[in-house]
């Protein structure tokens, strides 16, 4: 029985190491790339907004 339980433990050390290894590569790597991502897509949607802001200020311009 106490066999057993070895094994069973040593089984949940591997797999732990396995998460443990997952969730760093998870955390090291595509987050940082997600990141990347998102800023690049706020950067856009900034340089969409002051271009329609500056056409609103010229459509204002030649209303008024």
């Amino acid at each position: 029985m106490i066999e057993n339980e070895k094994n069973t433990i040593s089984k949940l050390d591997k797999e732990v190491a396995v998460i443990k290894t997952e969730i760093s590569e998870i955390k090291d790597n595509h987050l940082a790339h997600i990141k990347k991502d998102i800023d690049r897509i706020l950067y856009i949607l900034g340089a969409v907004g002051i271009a329609v802001l500056g056409e609103l200020f010229i459509l204002l311009n030649k209303v008024l």
